[in-house]
C-alpha cells in the first residue's frame, strides 16, 4: 500500500539552516511536501488556510518568537493536534522546559553538519512519518 504524502511546515528565519533540514528531509522521505516560511506571522497564515501534519519550528527568531507561535498554534482548534517538533540552536534547559510546557512534541538543538541534518531527517521519518497520526477534520465528543 502506498503511504499518503505528508505536509510539513518549516518555520526558520535563517535560510541555511532551512535549505540544510529540507534537502536532507526530501533526500530521505521524497512523499514529504515541505513548505518553508520565515516568520511567525507567515505561519500563522499558512496554518489557517492550509492543512499541515506536522511542523518543524525554530524558538529563536525575530518578531514574534517560535514559542509565542507555539501557543497559538495549541490554543486554535484546527491546529491544536499537529505535532510540533522544534527544532533551534538553542541547549538552554529553560528553553527546552518552556517548549514542552507550551504544548511541543518534540525538541531537537540544531545539527552542527550535512550529516546531522541526515541524521536527524531519518530519524524524523523513522518516528513522525512512519506513525500514525489523528486523521484530518475528526472531531472527537468529549
Amino acid at each position: 500500500m502506498a503511504k499518503s504524502p505528508k505536509r510539513l511546515l518549516v518555520v526558520e528565519d535563517n535560510v541555511h539552516d532551512a535549505r540544510f533540514v529540507t534537502r536532507a528531509l526530501s533526500q530521505t522521505d521524497d512523499t514529504l511536501d515541505i513548505v518553508h516560511v520565515t516568520h511567525a506571522d507567515e505561519a500563522v497564515a499558512r496554518l489557517g488556510h492550509e492543512h499541515f501534519d506536522y511542523v518543524l519550528l525554530d524558538i529563536k527568531m525575530p518578531g514574534v518568537d517560535g514559542m509565542e507561535l507555539l501557543e497559538r498554534i495549541r490554543s486554535n482548534e484546527g491546529t491544536s493536534v499537529v505535532p510540533v517538533i522544534v527544532l533551534t540552536s538553542s541547549t538552554n534547559p529553560s528553553d527546552v522546559f518552556r517548549s514542552y510546557k507550551a504544548g511541543a512534541n518534540a525538541y531537537a538543538a540544531k545539527p552542527s553538519s550535512l550529516s546531522g541534518y541526515r541524521q536527524f531527517a531519518e530519524a524524523f521519518v523513522r518516528f513522525w512519518i512512519e506513525n500514525t497520526l489523528p486523521p484530518r477534520g475528526v472531531v472527537l465528543d468529549q
